[in-house]
């Protein structure tokens, strides 16, 4: 599911039903002391992972298992069925979903799946509102990157969810097109959240250290956009109070076009 831009620049919650509420997650939220910026990268790593990724990186002695899989096998499972085998795991995305989740989220281990739950007090017990299960776990996953400013590139479907061989074998090709277009992008991304804070509340005419943290990551990467855009418009404006605009070049509406 991709979001829209209204949804995306929204701090509110977005709903998905027969789950519950994934936040959009502000500044403050992540440099609270419970969570950290260090842990939220975490949070952001294992929601990034593949189970390729996870094999390599996480638990080299899955690698063997992983590489004895056929390629229709490789492509029928997802982090999901690694997750319903480990508590640690388990322990680690139940963290991951109680940070983005409004909902408590709890792993059962009888139905191996997350059951999330609105807790209103103490004294009143847990209304179930939903469950997080293989069928909607990537697309959950995918949702929060979302929220977050971050598109996954490695992702255009659940393969596990495609039964046409003729289909999967196409799908396994532009994945894998796409995982080697997406590594050989990463030398570009080099703003990272300190960074753009410091940067833009330097830049800003509004925004400084005291309210940005009240900003959704992805408010702040709009914001860094948008004065990326200001500092090009300006020095066209000067360039055009100075020597003209004979061609009809500068519009004067290139600031807040989208």
């Amino acid at each position: 599911m991709k979001l829209d831009y209204a949804t995306l620049i929204s701090p509110f919650s977005f709903f998905i039903h027969n789950v519950g509420n994934i936040k959009s997650p502000s500044l403050r939220d992540i440099w609270n002391p419970s969570v950290t910026y260090q842990k939220y990268n975490l949070y952001i790593s294992f929601l990034s992972m593949d189970i390729k990724t996870y094999c390599e990186q996480i638990d080299i002695s899955k690698l063997e298992w992983y590489q004895s899989l056929t390629e229709e096998n490789k492509l029928s499972i997802n982090m999901f069925d690694i997750i319903s085998n480990s508590e640690n795991l388990q322990n680690m995305f139940s963290d991951i979903f109680n940070f983005f989740l409004e909902e408590k989220v709890i792993w059962n281990n009888e139905k191996k799946l997350f059951i999330t739950f609105n807790i209103y007090d103490e004294k009143s017990p847990p209304i179930p509102v939903g469950t997080i299960r293989k069928e909607i776990f990537l697309e959950l996953c995918d949702i929060i990157l979302q929220r977050c400013g971050i598109i996954r590139s490695d992702i255009i479907t659940d393969m596990s969810k495609v039964k046409n061989k003729r289909a999967l074998k196409i799908l396994g090709k532009i994945k894998k097109a796409k995982q080697k277009l997406s590594k050989s992008n990463n030398s570009y991304v080099d703003t990272d959240l300190p960074n753009l804070i410091s940067a833009i509340a330097a830049k800003s005419n509004s925004i400084n250290l005291i309210n940005i943290w009240d900003l959704t990551v992805y408010q702040l990467f709009e914001q860094f956009k948008k004065e990326q855009t200001n500092v090009y418009f300006d020095i066209q404006k000067m360039s055009v109070a100075a020597y003209g605009n004979k061609k009809n070049t500068f519009k004067g509406n290139e600031w807040y076009k989208n």
